[in-house]
């Protein structure tokens, strides 16, 4: 099967698309073609290309800068090839929903809107599945940074991340910052951390920076601040507990911003599938840090499974 990848240069897009990709090539051969043209030019070299394969297509990508790429480039084809060519957008468009033959989109964009039939919905983010086993003297903490979606506070975090390797003396810390986190803040992380002997600060900007997945997957304890879906969706494809982080101060109250990732993040607590270290203000104003552990029975979260199914299902269903 032929797929022409239409990418952005956002990085979350870029992997979720490739954990997807990834899993539908365990279940059919593909040939993949990354497509980052900003216009027309370029279509008629995927015409060329068509004529050269043989079996159907696949014209996909995330970002509202290439749903209408996808859309052009299919109607292309179809008017110069008489193959079958199938559009996917992953992640929700926010125009011309009926266009793309599927959409591939987290349960909470369509939480409080009717789910069209060309809708498969996901729990998250799309990420890449770890059956690995983890080492249980290993944790990570993965750190975010401001968002639309969470009044993020340096302070409370760097109290947490110091009760956080409290209670856990004995396990060998790895912290990655991400790139919205504050340069300031990485100074604080770096000077704060020289205490402890068990844990190591990677900068994104490292050559070590590569080791995230890899010590995602191996480590027992992820703990994550919950602005960045993705991160913790990563994590709760692999073995192990996830935790989030409290970020904000326990005297906020929200009043702005997007609410669709607080309550996926809240869907998570509340089922247990994710723990929380929270913080909280006793009578006196002072402030208690916390640790609730999430339920020990789930396993990895299989996403990307479930929807390459429901895509070779459909395509199927069309011959």
């Amino acid at each position: 099967m032929n797929v022409y990848w239409f990418q952005d240069s956002k990085t979350g897009h870029l992997k979720q698309v490739q954990a997807l990709l990834d899993q539908l090539k365990k279940e059919i051969e593909l040939s993949i073609t990354p497509i980052n043209y900003p216009n027309h030019e370029g279509f008629s070299n995927m015409l060329a290309n068509e004529n050269q394969l043989d079996g159907p297509s696949i014209l996909i990508g995330a970002g509202h800068d290439v749903y209408s790429k996808i859309l052009q480039a299919k109607k292309y084809l179809k008017k110069n090839t008489t193959k079958d060519v199938f559009s996917i957008a992953v992640l929700r468009p926010s125009y011309k929903l009926n266009s793309f033959d599927l959409i591939i989109a987290p349960e909470h964009d369509f939480r409080r809107r009717r789910l069209p039939k060309n809708v498969i919905p996901f729990q998250g983010s799309l990420a890449a599945i770890s059956h690995h086993p983890v080492d249980e003297n290993k944790a990570i903490i993965a750190i975010g940074g401001p968002s639309k979606h969470y009044k993020f506070d340096e302070g409370i975090l760097l109290k947490q991340l110091h009760y956080i390797l409290s209670v856990h003396p004995k396990h060998e810390f790895k912290i990655y910052n991400s790139r919205r986190t504050p340069d300031a803040l990485n100074l604080k992380l770096i000077g704060g951390l020289n205490n402890y002997p068990n844990v190591q600060f990677i900068d994104l900007n490292s050559a070590e920076s590569d080791t995230f997945q890899d010590n995602l997957n191996k480590s027992s304890l992820k703990f994550v601040t919950p602005d960045s879906s993705n991160l913790v969706f990563e994590a709760l494809s692999a073995k192990g507990q996830t935790y989030l982080i409290q970020i904000e101060s326990p005297k906020y109250r929200r009043i702005f911003g997007a609410k669709k990732i607080r309550e996926s993040m809240n869907q998570l607590v509340n089922t247990k599938r994710v723990g929380v270290v929270s913080i909280f203000n006793k009578k006196g104003g002072i402030d208690i840090s916390k640790i609730e552990s999430p339920s020990p029975y789930f396993e990895p979260l299989a996403e990307v499974e479930k929807i390459s199914f429901s895509i070779l299902k459909f395509i199927n269903q069309q011959k």
